[in-house]
């Protein structure tokens, strides 16, 4: 058996492509349907209803792309958003951040693990939370880091600016005993070498890999991977596409189906840039 319909990744921005990487890189054959909310983001920032209710949106408008299955590409909407959903939804939801905990409990020698992510994110407890379950012994550092979200959509990760922010924020754990860092935020890998030069020893965990893996392993359990050989991937924005699409190329390096503007809050299906 298997099943031809889309996966489906929903983010705030575009850090959810990330995940869309990593979807390709793991399961090629898989089309993908991506929706990124960049007319409401930064979520990091929003109130916990905000954030249920745009996510909410995403939800229905990708499942009206009939997907067979929806990636969280966004912790906020992870933290905030996915165990209400559950509730709401029968369609499978997989987010990044029991993923992304699990291998970042699996990575750490000493013991010590630091997360970064939106104020949202950070505030929520969710990573914490969810390491103490997997190993209460762990000792988990959270610190916001929301400006990175502005650096990688802004197209600036190369800048001073952003290289001293990196500095500024991340000094708690300079020569530190914390030895791994989760990525707790989908733009935050598009800054990954950045953070590598500010701090060459610690081990940088992206969630988008293990929850790849997660998402692979659940379609095969459940008859649900394509057998096509051909793949095709749409992009949907809600705001400023052109910049969008510009930082979607670059980043994914492969051919993308279509790059369209659509409204999620209304019926409009606004302008189609396709390539």
């Amino acid at each position: 058996m298997s099943d031809q319909r889309p996966i489906g990744v929903l983010d705030s921005g575009l850090g959810g492509l990330t995940v869309v990487k990593e979807v390709i890189r793991q399961l090629p054959n898989e089309d993908v349907v991506f929706i990124g909310d960049e007319a409401r983001m930064p979520y990091g920032v929003k109130t916990h209803e905000q954030i249920i209710s745009y996510t909410r949106e995403m939800v229905q408008y990708l499942i009206s792309k009939n997907v067979k299955l929806i990636i969280y590409g966004c912790n906020t909407a992870t933290a905030n958003a996915l165990a209400e959903m559950r509730t709401e939804f029968t369609i499978p939801m997989i987010g990044v951040i029991q993923p992304g905990s699990e291998e970042a409990v699996k990575t750490t020698k000493t013991g010590n693990i630091g997360i970064i992510g939106t104020e949202s994110t950070v505030n929520s407890k969710s990573y914490n939370q969810t390491i103490a379950e997997i190993n209460p012994k762990v000792n988990v550092l959270g610190v916001a880091a929301q400006k990175f979200v502005a650096f990688v959509e802004g197209d600036k990760t190369n800048t001073q600016a952003t290289k001293d922010s990196i500095a500024e924020t991340l000094l708690p754990f300079k020569d530190s005993n914390y030895d791994t860092l989760i990525l707790g935020c989908t733009h935050f890998p598009m800054l990954k070498k950045q953070i590598n030069d500010y701090l060459p020893t610690t081990t940088l965990v992206d969630p988008a890999v293990s929850t790849v893996d997660v998402t692979k392993k659940y379609l095969a359990e459940n008859n649900l991977l394509t057998d096509k050989v051909d793949h095709s991937l749409k992009l949907y924005a809600t705001g400023s596409i052109d910049e969008f699409s510009k930082l979607a190329k670059r980043w994914l390096q492969t051919d993308i189906d279509e790059i369209s503007l659509v409204n999620i809050g209304g019926s409009d299906e606004g302008n189609n840039h396709s390539n």
